[in-house]
C-alpha cells in the first residue's frame, strides 16, 4: 500500500509537467501560425479606415488605426525576433507569450470598437463592415490552438456587431444579428472540438516519449523488458487507432468548416451579385464591387487552405485523361493578358514544336500549377516581360518529360528566401506581403502538386533582375480522343417564363438570396425548410425543377431525394429534376449527390450565371 502511494505521488508531478508542456506547445503554435493573419488583419484595418475617410471624424480614425498599428508592430516584432522562442535582453519567454496573447485579445477588442464608435450609417458600408468582421473572425481560426484566446478574440469582434445589428431593429437586421450569433456559436463549437483533439494528441505524443525513455531504463531486466514491450505494443496500437480516428476527424472537420463558412459566404456573395444588377449610383457600385472582390479573395484563400489540407491528408488524387496541353497554355495566358496589359508588361509564350498534340495527365491540376506561377510572375513584375516556356526534355516511346518555365523581369528573390519559398504562408519578406498581398499558400500547393505528379521543381532568381520558376513532369503521349473538361459556352436561350421551382433550403438568408435570383429569371418559386416539407409539397403539386440543399434538419437532401426516387418508381410517375445546391464541396460530395438520385450539382457560393445555365439546360431538356 505504501509502495503504491509512493508511485502515485511520483506520477502527479510528471502529469503536471506534461500538461504544462502541452499548454506551452499550444501557445507556441498559436504565435507561430498567426504571422500571416496579423498582417491580413492590419491590411483590413487600413482598408476600413480608407473607406470611412471623410465620413467619420479624422481623429477617431487616426487614433483607431494607430492603435491597431501598434498592436500589429508589437506582434510582428515578436515574430521577427523570435522572442517567443529565445529570451532576449533578459525578457523571459513566458512573459513575451503572455504579452502576445493579450495583444491578440486587444486586436479583437479593437475590431469590436468599430461596431460601437465607428459604425457607418450607410447600409452598403454596414454590409462591408459586417463582411470584414466575419473575415477577421474567420482568419482568427489560427488562434484555435488556445481555445480561450480564440473565444475572447471572436467574442470581442462579433458580439458588439451582433448587439449593434439587433439594436437597429427590423427583419433584415434581426436576421443578420441571428446569423452572426449562429456563426459565432458554430465557430466556437468547432474550435472547442478541435482544441480538445489537439490537446489529447499532444498529451499522447509526450507520454509516448516518456515511455521510450522508460524502455531504455528497463532493458537491464529481460523479464521486465518483455512485459514492458507488450505494454508498449498495446499502447502503440491504441495510438495508431487514435491517429486514424484523428485523421478521420480532421477530414470531417475540414468538411464541416468548409460547409459552415461557405453557407454565410453564399449569402454575402449572392446579395452582392443581386446588388450589382440593381440600380446603383457610381459610388454605391464601387462599394459593392470592393465588397465583391474582397469576398472572392476570402473564398480563394479558403479554397487554397482546403487544397493544402487535402494534399497533406493524402486525399487529393491526380487524374489521367487525354487533353491538349498547348490549348490549355494558350487559354491560361489569355486569362492573364488583360492584367499584364494594364501593367504594360509583355506576356509571351514559347512552346516546343515537338510537344504532342494530345497528352495524358490532369488538366485541372496542371492549370492550377500554371495559373499560380503565371499570376505570381505578373503580380511581382512592374516592367519588362513575362514568358511561359515549354520544352520537351525527353521523348521515349509513349512518354515525354516536359519542362515548363515561367520567366519574369520582376523583383527577384535572394538565395536565403529561395530555400523557404515553397513553405506554406511564406513570401519573400514582410514588405512584399504588405505591397503585393497574398497568403503564401500558392507555391506550397504548387510544390505538393508537382510531387504528386512524380515531378520536381525549383527557382532561379537574382534580386532586382527577375526569376525563373520551373517544374519538370512526366506525361504520357495520348492515342485517343481529347477529353475536354468544358466546351465553349454558347449563348443561353431565353428561360421559359413561369417555370415552377421548389427550393429546399433551411438557411433564411440563403432562402432569400436564392429566391430573389430565381425570381429575377422569371421563375415561380416555392420555398421549404427541409426534406420532409419538400416531399409533402411534391405530393401536392408538380414542379419543373427542385433545388435541394444537402444538410437540412429533420430530413437531409440526400435522404429526401432517395425517398422521392423510390416513390416515383412505385407510383410510375415521371422523374422530377433534382439539382443539389449545397455548401458540401469536398472531394466525393458531387458523386454522393448523383448516387443519391440527384440530376446535377451546384456548389455554394452560387453564381448567377452558373445558376441560370444549369436551370436553362434542364428546362430545355
Amino acid at each position: 500500500m505504501a509502495k503504491d502511494t509512493k508511485q502515485m505521488n511520483k506520477a502527479l508531478p510528471e502529469l503536471s509537467a506534461t500538461s504544462t508542456r502541452v499548454q506551452q506547445t499550444q501557445v507556441s503554435r498559436l504565435i507561430q501560425s498567426s504571422a500571416a493573419g496579423n498582417a491580413i488583419v492590419f491590411v483590413m484595418a487600413i482598408i476600413w479606415v480608407a473607406l470611412l475617410w471623410g465620413e467619420l471624424p479624422t481623429p477617431v480614425l487616426v487614433v483607431w488605426l494607430l492603435a491597431m498599428g501598434v498592436l500589429f508592430v508589437f506582434r510582428a516584432g515578436i515574430h521577427y525576433f523570435d522572442l517567443y522562442k529565445t529570451p532576449r535582453a533578459g525578457i523571459p519567454v513566458d512573459l513575451v507569450r503572455r504579452w502576445y496573447l493579450l495583444a491578440v485579445m486587444f486586436t479583437g477588442a479593437g475590431w469590436g470598437v468599430t461596431s460601437i464608435l465607428m459604425f457607418p450609417g450607410n447600409q452598403l458600408e454596414q454590409i462591408v463592415l459586417a463582411f470584414i468582421l466575419v473575415g477577421v473572425s474567420a482568419s482568427g481560426i489560427m488562434y484555435a490552438h488556445v481555445a480561450w484566446v480564440y473565444y475572447a478574440y471572436v467574442g470581442f469582434v462579433l458580439l458588439p456587431l451582433m448587439l449593434r445589428l439587433f439594436s437597429i431593429g427590423g427583419e433584415v437586421y434581426y436576421a443578420l444579428s441571428a446569423m452572426t450569433a449562429f456563426f459565432l456559436g458554430v465557430m466556437m463549437l468547432a474550435v472547442h472540438k478541435m482544441y480538445q483533439s489537439s490537446m489529447a494528441a499532444l498529451e499522447l505524443s509526450y507520454k509516448n516519449e516518456e515511455l521510450i525513455k522508460d524502455l531504455e531504463v528497463l532493458n537491464s531486466s529481460l523479464t521486465e523488458e518483455i512485459e514492458y514491450v507488450k505494454q508498449v505494443e498495446t499502447e502503440l496500437v491504441e495510438a495508431r487507432d487514435h491517429a486514424e480516428k484523428m485523421s478521420q476527424a480532421k477530414g470531417q472537420f475540414l468538411a464541416n468548416m468548409s460547409h459552415e463558412i461557405r453557407t454565410p459566404m453564399n449569402g454575402v456573395l449572392g446579395t452582392l451579385q443581386l446588388l450589382e444588377t440593381s440600380e446603383l449610383t457610381q459610388a454605391q457600385r464601387d462599394y459593392v464591387s470592393t465588397a465583391h472582390k474582397s469576398a472572392e479573395a476570402l473564398l480563394s484563400i479558403l479554397n487554397d487552405i482546403l487544397d493544402l489540407s487535402k494534399i497533406e491528408a493524402g486525399k487529393l488524387g491526380i487524374e489521367n485523361i487525354n487533353f491538349d496541353l498547348r490549348e490549355l497554355i494558350i487559354d491560361i495566358v489569355d486569362l492573364q493578358r488583360h492584367r499584364a496589359e494594364q501593367k504594360k508588361i509583355n506576356l509571351l509564350t514559347d512552346i516546343d514544336p515537338q510537344l504532342s498534340s494530345t497528352v495524358v495527365g490532369d488538366p485541372v491540376r496542371i492549370r492550377q500549377l500554371l495559373v499560380n506561377l503565371l499570376s505570381n510572375a505578373v503580380k511581382f513584375t512592374e516592367n519588362g516581360e513575362v514568358c511561359l516556356r515549354l520544352k520537351v526534355l525527353e521523348q521515349t516511346g509513349s512518354e515525354s518529360v516536359l519542362r515548363i518555365e515561367v520567366d519574369d523581369t520582376g523583383v527577384g528573390i535572394d538565395e536565403i528566401t529561395q530555400k523557404k519559398l515553397f513553405t506554406a504562408f511564406t513570401q519573400a519578406d514582410g514588405s512584399t506581403t504588405r505591397k503585393y498581398g497574398g497568403t503564401g499558400l500558392g507555391l506550397a500547393i504548387v510544390k505538393q502538386l508537382v510531387h504528386l505528379m512524380r515531378g520536381r521543381l525549383g527557382v532561379d532568381s537574382v534580386p532586382r533582375k527577375g526569376s525563373t520558376f520551373w517544374f519538370e513532369i512526366p506525361v504520357a503521349v495520348a492515342s485517343g480522343d481529347i477529353e475536354k473538361p468544358a466546351q465553349q459556352q454558347k449563348p443561353l436561350p431565353a428561360l421559359p417564363a413561369g417555370a415552377r421551382i421548389l427550393l429546399a433550403e433551411d438557411n433564411p438568408v440563403n432562402q432569400l438570396v436564392a429566391r430573389k435570383m430565381l425570381e429575377k429569371f422569371g421563375m415561380q418559386v416555392v420555398v421549404v425548410d427541409n426534406g420532409n416539407q419538400a416531399l409533402k409539397q411534391l405530393e401536392k403539386e408538380s414542379f419543373d425543377i427542385v433545388l435541394m440543399d444537402c444538410q437540412m434538419p429533420e430530413l437531409d437532401g440526400l435522404a429526401a431525394t432517395r425517398i422521392l426516387r423510390d416513390y416515383e418508381n412505385q407510383m410510375s410517375r415521371s422523374r422530377t429534376t433534382v439539382i443539389a445546391m449545397t455548401a458540401n464541396v469536398m472531394e466525393g460530395d458531387r458523386e454522393r449527390c448523383l448516387s443519391a438520385g440527384m440530376d446535377d450539382y451546384l456548389g455554394k457560393p452560387v453564381k448567377l450565371d452558373e445558376l441560370e445555365a444549369v436551370i436553362c439546360r434542364w428546362l430545355q431538356s
